[in-house]
């Protein structure tokens, strides 16, 4: 079973399972803060808390952040506090995972609530193409004090909409979100989420292994229709390179379903008008002069603060009906807000992160480190807060704990030990953190 109360993982579980709730009560944009609650008690009465080496970047970076949550002011104080919980509720995240044994938190289940998150998306995106961009009014919304709803953020926030409808293709085209805020967050949920759900068709066993190659034959249209390319390369970049660390390891089990999966793919987009759809995308360079006037905008103003940048995005006062300045990519977004300390910090920790997580795995550990390894690709051109994180946070955290113990494993995993592993990191606790920088 998924739910079990009396484990300390019910918090995790009750977070993803119940997604679509939290959606239409418009929290989805909270649920991983409130979780975080329950999640830092469960660890404070653990003590001591063990957390990986490299773990202190993260606390260097969440302290550059506090300093430059200095600069808010007005409404915009909505926004900053809001992106500095999400932070600090994907810390607690990092570490509730890595703290949780195998017993209490099995890496089958992680795939499992990864597997679902990833269904609830492509259901999503096939509710898009029924009811369009269709929004509604939360109970959440209700419940917040008109002057909180003036800021734009805190508004859609907490109003669940199915799609955001753009015509830069010509027709209005629906581009899904639900169970996410933006279009651009649904793309890149599903592109941290990918791999995690690739691990799960390996080790699962052949139930969940036929239950997952029917989603990612159903997936293929919503990830098309969508036309976020974003996302096209997240999963192509992803699966290659997974596929390639396991084939050097003598894993040969990927190599022929993703020629496979090739192979069905051009099949679909040849036989179908989904084709076209993917070279009009192609073709089109809408996003990108718009994606490079931010960057530029970006550039320019972080000039004025480049310490502790602006806390968070602001309004494009040139074009008040573009994008706000310091979005659109993740290493844009920490930039602006934070400056290039604070720039530096992050970077430094996805690589730090990344590289810890390809320790001592095996086939399923291949796969969550893609997850995390995607992050240096994807910060370029998608922000990862608010849902993203989490999931990269789930990804890592499992990914650290290292390969399970035959005697306590859940998983169905043929690719362990001997040469198929390398030296695995070795945690540290709270107490040791400065020196793991």
């Amino acid at each position: 079973m998924l739910f079990r109360a009396r484990q300390p993982s019910w918090i995790l579980t009750a977070t993803i399972a119940g997604m679509p709730l939290w959606w239409a009560l418009g929290t989805a944009s909270f649920i991983w803060i409130i979780a975080s609650v329950p999640m830092a008690w469960t660890l404070f009465r653990r003590t001591p808390i063990k957390a990986p080496p490299g773990f202190g970047l993260l606390l260097l970076f969440l302290g550059w952040v506090l300093v430059s949550a200095s600069q808010a002011e007005g409404l915009r104080l909505i926004s900053v506090g809001y992106r500095v919980a999400l932070y600090f509720a994907a810390a607690i995240l990092f570490l509730y995972i890595y703290n949780l044994s195998e017993e209490e938190l099995p890496r089958a289940r992680v795939l499992k609530l990864a597997t679902l998150y990833f269904f609830y998306a492509i259901v999503g995106g096939y509710a898009a193409f029924i009811v369009g961009d269709l929004r509604f009014t939360s109970p959440m919304e209700y419940l917040l004090p008109g002057p909180v709803l003036e800021n734009p953020l805190a508004q859609q926030l907490v109003r669940p909409t199915f799609a955001q409808s753009q015509d830069f293709l010509g027709p209005s085209l629906p581009r899904p979100t639900a169970p996410f805020v933006f279009t651009n967050e649904w793309g890149s949920g599903l592109g941290f989420l990918a791999p995690m759900v690739i691990a799960a068709w390996g080790v699962l066993g052949k139930r969940w292994q036929s239950c997952i190659t029917l989603l990612a034959l159903v997936a293929f249209v919503p990830i098309i229709i969508s036309v976020n390319r974003g996302l096209w390369i997240a999963i192509i970049v992803g699966t290659i390179y997974g596929t390639i660390l396991l084939a050097t390891r003598g894993d040969t089990k990927y190599l022929r379903a993703l020629l496979a999966a090739g192979l069905v793919c051009l099949v679909l987009t040849v036989a179908s008008p989904l084709g076209g759809l993917i070279a009009a995308r192609l073709a089109n360079d809408h996003s990108n002069n718009s994606r490079l006037t931010i960057y530029e905008q970006t550039i320019d103003q972080i000039q004025d603060s480049p310490w502790i940048g602006f806390g968070a995005p602001r309004v494009n006062e040139d074009e008040p009906n573009k994008p706000a300045v310091g979005t659109h990519g993740q290493f844009w977004t920490v930039l602006y807000s934070h400056g290039i300390p604070g720039a530096l910090l992050f970077v430094a920790f996805s690589l730090s992160i990344a590289r810890r997580s390809l320790q001592g795995q095996d086939r399923a550990g291949v796969w969550l480190h893609v997850t995390v390894a995607l992050v240096p690709v994807m910060m370029w051109f998608y922000d990862i807060l608010n849902q993203p994180i989490f999931v990269i946070m789930l990804a890592a955290g499992t990914a650290l704990r290292g390969v399970p113990r035959p005697s306590s494993s859940h998983d169905v995993d043929p690719v362990v030990g001997g040469a198929s592993q390398l030296s695995p990191s070795q945690p540290t606790d709270t107490r040791t953190l400065v020196r793991t920088v």
